[in-house]
């Protein structure tokens, strides 16, 4: 109760519609993980009986698009960029500290936590900070103390929806899972191999997942089964070879990723990643409901993090603990 308490005081806003928390709550993951994960409906029932004394919550998914890549800086510091991209919405920057876990920071999309500014329910409200209660399960990229950076990115080919007898896990779950208990990216690929993995929101998604050792690969799911393959940078076309590789969206994001690291070598400075991120945003046009929500730089180096909201990329946030 009191982890409670103090997790909703923390809530903390940063500009606009960007927030910050400090969880201190106990979100009792390996029981979730135990009983196993097959939908929102699912998840939402645990965390209302769980966290919420049972007082009934809804949680929302939407599609996605996305671009993330992996780099170094000149100092040999390793870095994450990632654009995310969805309809205008709030965001809230969630940081975690369980006990027999690793700490960790991502990135929560405030509708995903039925929060959004219509209704009057934003964090800046008593039931939008009730709410944040439910971030940790919401989470579509992160960074852990160890190294340990995950980024979710749509693709646009069949939901995946594995049922080999393994325990059930849905994407944000599963994001969840690895920053609390991988350190590396061998431990990432292990412990999704014990789960059966189910898409949130209707639809298929691959990870970007690296470490501190610069070990980066993109795992996906084609045709429900797990695929590893090694790459340093993704958007939302298949990567995975089979019936469907390529299949997707993002190719001409894809394509400027590509021409910069062929520039650059995959070398550049956090300013440089955030100009890359600007250089592969998406930006509101007319007739098309999405956009670029925030872009975000990891350093697993240093354990910190640079974050802007709606492309304000002259209006970032630094984050550290």
């Amino acid at each position: 109760m009191f982890g409670r308490l103090r997790t909703i005081k923390n809530v903390k806003h940063m500009e606009g519609d960007l927030y910050r928390v400090d969880y201190h709550a106990n979100y009792k993951l390996d029981a979730l993980l135990g009983q196993g994960i097959k939908n929102v409906n699912d998840l939402t029932k645990f965390l209302s009986k769980n966290i919420f004394f049972g007082y009934p919550i809804k949680m929302v998914e939407n599609y996605s698009a996305c671009s993330a890549f992996v780099a170094t800086t000149p100092e040999g510091k390793l870095i994450v960029g990632r654009n995310f991209d969805y309809p205008k919405t709030g965001a809230i920057f969630v940081h975690t500290r369980p006990k027999g876990a690793y700490a960790s920071y991502s990135m929560v999309c405030l509708e995903h936590l039925d929060v959004c500014e219509a209704d009057n329910t934003m964090p800046n409200r008593l039931i939008g900070k009730i709410m944040v209660l439910a971030g940790p399960y919401a989470c579509v990229d992160g960074l852990n103390e160890k190294g340990l950076c995950v980024s979710v990115l749509e693709l646009d080919t069949d939901p995946t929806v594995q049922n080999t007898g393994k325990i059930p896990i849905i994407t944000t779950v599963a994001v969840r899972m690895l920053l609390d208990k991988c350190a590396t990216t061998n431990e990432a690929i292990k412990a999704l191999e014990k789960y059966d993995m189910i898409s949130s929101a209707g639809s298929p998604y691959h990870f970007l997942i690296t470490d501190a050792n610069k070990n980066t690969v993109v795992v996906g799911w084609p045709e429900h089964k797990m695929v590893v393959t090694n790459d340093i940078y993704a958007t939302n076309f298949q990567l995975a070879p089979g019936k469907n590789e390529g299949v997707g969206f993002g190719h001409d994001r894809y394509e400027k990723l590509k021409e910069s690291f062929n520039k650059t070598n995959g070398i550049m400075s956090e300013n440089e990643a955030l100009e890359l991120l600007d250089h592969v945003k998406v930006p509101w046009v007319e007739g098309r409901n999405w956009a670029t929500i925030w872009s975000i730089v990891y350093n697993i180096s240093d354990f910190s993090a640079t974050v802007c909201k709606d492309m304000k990329y002259d209006s970032t946030h630094y984050i550290t603990k």
